[in-house]
């Protein structure tokens, strides 16, 4: 008789399970909130010249029009029965999200920009992300890019942009994202069913657009 081996996942559990939670803590969506938060309370320079209620303001604006609203997009369609999962496995459920989002983040682009008080690297991260979800509708149509690659791509972009601005305080902050960076697009290798190519896309596709937003 021939012995029927027994196949072996090719990542232990633990490794599965740390992966997973890497790719909920880092979410595309909160990885933009996050960015906006280094920026508003933690850097010493780009609002300093605005009070506290202001600062609130501004980082609370931002984290409804590209958090909130685009999570409670996702809820209502699986709310609907549009979606199998909140975590848009496939191609087809991920259209509507990636509209809601290119409205969401040109909105809040655009609100920023006609005030002139938001630091213009602010800005640039609006601008920027709403380019990337545009280029990644488009993509999508062909193969499934990696939402966590490109939201990584993109901070890793405003973080070079600051470099290249001559920012005093831009080396410890590029270092930890390119360390966060290779967790996020290492735990999606390991947690979901996206190929090399998928996430390489991603990151490169979030890093370019961002590049754009700053250079225009």
């Amino acid at each position: 008789m021939m012995e029927v081996q027994a196949t072996t996942p090719p990542w232990s559990r633990v490794l599965i399970f740390f992966a997973r939670l890497f790719s909920i803590l880092l979410h595309p969506l909160l990885v933009g909130v996050f960015a906006m938060f280094y920026l508003v309370f933690i850097h010493p320079e780009y609002f300093i010249s605005m009070d506290a209620r202001a600062r609130l303001f501004k980082f609370f604006t931002f984290a409804n029009n590209n958090f909130i609203l685009p999570l409670l997009v996702v809820l209502l369609l699986r709310g609907l029965g549009f979606s199998k999962s909140i975590y848009l496995r496939t191609q087809k459920e991920r259209i509507i999200p990636y509209i809601a989002c290119i409205t969401f983040f040109f909105w809040t682009f655009y609100v920023f920009k006609n005030q002139p008080e938001t630091p213009q690297i602010v800005v640039d991260l609006c601008q920027g992300m709403f380019l990337s979800s545009c280029i990644s509708l488009i993509l999508n149509n062909y193969f499934k890019i990696s939402m966590h690659a490109i939201a990584m791509g993109g901070i890793l972009g405003v973080m070079v942009s600051m470099v290249f601005e001559a920012e005093a305080y831009s080396a410890w902050p590029i270092i930890i994202t390119l360390i966060l960076t290779a967790v996020v697009c290492s735990s999606r290798k390991i947690a979901s069913d996206h190929s090399w190519f998928d996430i390489i896309a991603g990151l490169c596709t979030g890093f370019l657009m961002q590049g754009i937003a700053w250079w225009l």
